[in-house]
């Protein structure tokens, strides 16, 4: 009797080892599967994000190339013309036609004005951004003054090159356009290894004794929109914001390092 249940024993003691070895062996198989799904799914999404950044610069390339066609397209024009314009402005002289002469010389000066390339420099990105922004922002009325170094930003994913310079653009034509005197400046340059970008425009009151969080509202066009944005991305270059205001101006100073974070 003893010795059956005693085998009885020793049979169960030995399904529940295999039991417990076959659910090790499971556990173990369902992490690893655990493991191979996740590491797929963060492939999946990096080549998604590559794909996504991809698409964003082939869509920005073909704008620029788009832009330059355009812009190349008017000086070509322009140089066609050029020679009856001047024949025109001839014969009002010959007429003493001063006025008029005065007149149609400043309509030419005029087309000449809204084809102004700002900006020259290597990079083919900043030149798009820059040259399309202030030729949109200066047949609004905006008054603009624009100085800018040959930097690279070769430090930099374009999309966030991109997604920074637009919003901080962006922001100032749109308080520009709601302010009364419509002044526009942009900088750009390297100081001690520091590359800073500042953007300011002409404001009626200040907007910081008003709206010190720079929250987006109907009252306050242009402060406040895409300035978390442009603050991530700043901080990623190891880089700080600076906001302030100073003659009127409202100034945003973005500095940015030569690696990210």
């Amino acid at each position: 009797m003893y010795i059956f249940l005693g085998a009885i024993i020793i049979l169960l003691g030995s399904m529940l080892v295999r039991e417990a070895h076959k659910g090790k062996i499971h556990r173990a198989n369902y992490e690893e599967q655990d493991r191979l799904l996740t590491r797929y799914a963060a492939e999946h999404l990096d080549l998604e994000k590559r794909l996504s950044d991809m698409k964003y610069d082939y869509d920005k390339q073909q704008e620029m190339a788009d832009e330059i066609q355009r812009i190349q397209q008017q000086i070509r024009a322009l140089k066609h013309d050029m020679k009856n314009h001047t024949l025109v402005i001839l014969s009002y002289l010959e007429e003493n036609k001063t006025a008029e002469a005065k007149e149609y010389a400043g309509e030419i000066l005029n087309k000449l004005n809204k084809m102004y390339t700002y900006v020259h420099v290597g990079n083919s990105l900043l030149n798009y951004i820059i040259n399309s922004k202030l030729s949109q922002a200066k047949e609004q009325g905006i008054e603009i003054k624009a100085e800018i170094e040959n930097l690279s930003f070769a430090y930099m994913d374009s999309v966030d090159f991109s997604a920074l310079l637009n919003n901080m653009l962006d922001n100032a034509i749109c308080a520009a356009l709601h302010s009364r005197r419509k002044k526009l400046e942009i900088d750009i340059a390297s100081k001690k290894g520091v590359d800073i970008i500042t953007v300011r425009n002409s404001i009626d009151e200040s907007v910081l004794n008003r709206n010190p969080e720079l929250k987006s509202s109907k009252e306050d066009p242009g402060h406040g929109y895409g300035i978390g944005q442009i603050r991530t991305i700043t901080e990623k270059y190891t880089g700080s914001v600076d906001i302030y205001e100073k003659e009127e101006m409202f100034v945003v100073s973005v500095m940015l390092l030569f690696a990210p974070a």
